[in-house]
């Protein structure tokens, strides 16, 4: 082996990008290396002759009287004299690397074949995206920044001279206006999307600098109100209906001056209410039938080959996925095993008849009476149940007290 290919298996990896660390590797395997074992008094004058002598060696343990490192088979030889200098005692616990798989599989062609061939379909799927990560994100989700650069050509699989990072930023800042800040990023075969948000403020009400009046969300008669900004006419037992101002935004001084107000108030009215539940009396629904399969797939970038060799099943099946990359060293590739868990399940329809189908519309009410009325003071609830072309058909009339205000912007000509 020539010493300038020895001396570039002898690169610092500390100060060098992923893609040399992946390099200094392949070339240890190339060269091959050794793990030895140094057992003697003198350990460190060992260690001080190998380091004065250009000896690159790695990964080391030491304690007083013992050392266990590796280096090049070309170094390792290099190392016996100081070895015996020292009083050392110096063997070898394993060989790696090319020359033990040469001297191992010397006589199958097919297998260094297979090797070349594997490293040239690494190479070309070079040109191509294997991963893509976003970083600096907090209340907008990766998967809506990935979808929006899906839609604009960025995905795994990607041919990467065809992106045009400048341009995917721009458009995704012009769409995604919770950013305020994106950088695409084309690293060997990984993309980083870097981005900064927007500080918002919360979507609760109207600024508080915006004036507003206060509004009837529903028609009803008035029995409580409590105004803290603006001013009203009306008073409590006074009928509104839906779309009615309550509370003006407008309001006019002592000295008969007019200013424009966020205006603010608790309006709680008697009001009707009505929730509609419908029930379908012939429904199909999903019975598991207990089977379950596991299926594996290799993934490179967006194919999928299956690891399996029976007929894949025509039946209905939901599925949870899980997706192992591959990545020796820490290193992304293109490939990954997908994995993933089916759960087997049959449709069979279900009659209900009148008094099953009231059960569950009156189970489904609850819930909608928990989403819809869980402010409201309930006073009376009246239903009533029909059956309409296949349907079982209930409706519940409430009277309560509820609020009833919502704001309405006031806009200002300039």
């Amino acid at each position: 082996m020539s010493s300038s290919t020895a001396a570039f298996c002898r690169w610092n990896l500390w100060n060098r990008p992923e893609e040399i660390m992946f390099i200094v590797r392949f070339l240890r395997f190339v060269c091959g290396y050794v793990r030895f074992h140094v057992n003697g008094v003198f350990i460190e004058r060992f260690l001080n002759l190998a380091s004065r002598n250009g000896i690159h060696l790695w990964n080391g343990t030491k304690t007083q009287t013992q050392y266990t490192g590796y280096t090049l088979m070309s170094q390792y030889k290099k190392l016996r004299p100081f070895a015996k200098k020292t009083g050392v005692q110096m063997r070898i616990e394993e060989r790696f690397g090319w020359p033990v798989w040469r001297r191992k599989y010397r006589r199958r062609v097919g297998f260094v074949a297979g090797i070349l061939l594997f490293f040239g379909i690494l190479t070309f799927l070079g040109n191509f995206v294997w991963t893509i990560e976003v970083v600096g994100n907090e209340t907008v989700s990766s998967d809506e920044i990935l979808d929006y650069l899906k839609e604009e050509g960025l995905k795994v699989g990607s041919y990467k001279k065809a992106l045009n990072p400048r341009e995917l930023e721009r458009k995704t800042l012009l769409e995604l206006k919770e950013l305020s800040w994106i950088a695409v990023n084309i690293t060997g075969s990984t993309v980083t999307v870097e981005v900064n948000e927007r500080i918002l403020p919360p979507d609760m009400y109207l600024d508080n600098d915006k004036a507003c009046n206060i509004v009837a969300r529903y028609s009803g008669q008035i029995d409580s109100m409590n105004i803290y900004d603006g001013q009203s006419d009306l008073k409590v037992g006074d009928t509104v209906l839906a779309g009615d101002l309550i509370v003006s935004g407008i309001v006019e001084d002592g000295k008969g001056q007019t200013r424009f107000v966020h205006a603010r108030a608790d309006i709680k009215a008697y009001t009707e209410y009505e929730i509609k539940i419908e029930v379908p009396l012939r429904q199909v629904k999903r019975v598991q039938t207990g089977e379950k399969s596991i299926k594996k797939y290799l993934q490179i970038l967006t194919w999928r080959v299956p690891l399996f060799w029976e007929k894949d099943r025509e039946e209905n099946y939901d599925f949870r996925q899980t997706t192992i990359p591959f990545a020796p060293f820490g290193l992304s590739t293109p490939f990954a095993v997908v994995e993933e868990n089916r759960i087997y399940y049959t449709q069979e329809t279900a009659e209900y008849n009148a008094v099953q189908a009231k059960e569950e519309a009156l189970r489904l009410l609850q819930e909608q009476e928990k989403i819809q009325l869980e402010e409201a003071n309930i006073l009376e609830r009246e239903l009533s149940g029909s059956e309409e072309k296949g349907i079982y058909l209930l409706k519940a009339s409430y009277l309560c007290i509820m609020e009833i205000g919502r704001e309405q912007e006031i806009f200002l000509e300039r």
